[in-house]
């Protein structure tokens, strides 16, 4: 029998592959991304010349994204071993693989539109951000009451959609994307009334707070290093990942309380 994490697997990067071809094919060349070394304040730094080839010139912006497969790494390893021992259901472990494998393709997504500062990668890396809002809305449905195959679907497919905005607008992706951060939002706040447990304020509220971090300091990037030069080498941009990377980690760590919680009310209803 096939692990529930390889079958994930396979899923997420069967949508992944389409999202890159239909990228591929131009349907988003009119998208408006900010491409080129003048949109980040990260500069090649004299001492990185001699150990780096000239093409890796933004080490810390790339390397960084290391952290995304490390952290969904780390929570698929820990949903398997939940799993095996039968602390969380078999629907509970498709939405940790999901999350995670996707924060480990939205790593090497991010790394790829760093280092060629392509428009079609930068495409991608804007659509890849709005599934994972989504999910976080998908993940309080299914705790909540269950949202089935088909619901995941259309909420999903609706997500994926919304970047047709896009199209019609230059700022589309940024009015997608905040529309997504509510959703996410009032999922997340909508499960927590339904198990109001303490420990889950703090990964909840930490949460908030490195998604806040990850817009402003991605949007202040560039006027950073005119307080200081430090911020042309661990840049805005930088931070914000580190930010972003914690943001994911806290929301692996808020649904995991909350989904060990309700598994164990459940077990002890049935005993």
């Amino acid at each position: 029998m096939v692990s529930p994490m390889i079958q994930t697997f396979v899923v997420v990067t069967v949508f992944t592959v389409i999202m890159i071809y239909l990228v591929y094919l131009g349907y988003f060349d009119t998208v408006h991304t900010e491409i080129g070394r003048k949109f980040y304040a990260e500069r090649y730094s004299a001492k990185w010349i001699t150990v780096l080839p000239p093409w890796l010139n933004m080490p810390y912006n790339t390397f960084v994204n290391l952290g995304y497969i490390v952290v969904g790494a780390l929570y698929c390893a820990k949903t398997s071993v939940w799993l095996h021992v039968k602390q969380i259901t078999l629907s509970d472990s498709v939405l940790f693989y999901t999350f995670n494998i996707m924060a480990t393709f939205y790593g090497a997504i991010q790394a790829v539109r760093i280092l060629t500062q392509f428009h079609r990668a930068a495409v991608l890396d804007q659509w890849y951000t709005l599934p994972f809002f989504m999910w976080v809305f998908v993940w309080a449905c299914h705790l909540d009451s269950g949202i089935g195959i088909k619901g995941m679907g259309l909420w999903m497919t609706v997500s994926l959609l919304s970047y047709c905005l896009t199209l019609v607008h230059k700022h589309g992706f940024e009015i997608a994307l905040a529309l997504h951060i509510l959703f996410a939002v009032y999922g997340a706040i909508s499960i927590y009334r339904k198990f109001p447990i303490k420990k889950a304020q703090q990964p909840f509220v930490w949460a908030l707070i490195f998604c806040a971090g990850f817009v402003f300091l991605k949007l202040a990037d560039l006027e950073l290093p005119k307080l200081n030069p430090m911020f042309e080498k661990i840049s805005g941009h930088f931070l914000s990942k580190i930010a972003d990377i914690l943001q994911i980690y806290c929301v692996n760590q808020y649904f995991e309380i909350l989904t060990l919680h309700k598994n164990n009310v459940q077990i002890k209803k049935s005993k």
